[in-house]
């Protein structure tokens, strides 16, 4: 593993131990699939890289919501609804250029938090939040789609 995964891995597992969470082995299990994909994965594919039974699908669901509420997870979401996930450095945010066909995102830093929190507190609104991924067709697939593949 490269020395920037090594280091991301401390802290991620400083901010675990820092948290109400236990570091059991399956969410060692589940952070380590995370941190081997180079990009944003479904949960199914989380359970399948950390090598866990069909039957884990649930836990891997619940350790996922438990690091998005310590921030060390990000949630993806794409406009079929289903979720794809990444580790992040604790309380990293951003956002994604994700591709409509193969799901491939690729990091967008921009992010437009403040300027949105302001007006949304202008007009009243408190505890504010937001979403924001930009939708696409990556090279790869509108050349495929080009040529007919």
């Amino acid at each position: 593993m490269p020395k920037r995964k090594d280091s991301l891995l401390e802290s991620l597992i400083r901010c675990i131990r820092e948290s109400p969470l236990r570091l059991t082995k399956k969410r060692e299990l589940i952070l380590s699939a995370l941190l081997t994909s180079d990009r944003p994965v479904s949960a199914m594919q989380i359970r399948e890289r950390a090598s866990l039974p069909e039957g884990d699908l649930v836990t891997v669901y619940r350790t996922l919501e438990a690091f998005l509420t310590i921030g060390i997870v990000q949630r993806v979401p794409l406009e079929n609804g289903a979720c794809l996930y990444e580790v992040t450095a604790p309380h990293d945010h951003h956002h994604h250029f994700v591709c409509r066909c193969c799901h491939k995102t690729e990091r967008l830093d921009l992010c437009l938090s403040d300027e949105l929190e302001r007006r949304a507190q202008a007009i009243g609104f408190k505890q504010v939040a937001h979403v924001m991924e930009v939708y696409g067709v990556c090279p790869e697939c509108e050349e495929a789609q080009a040529s007919g593949h």
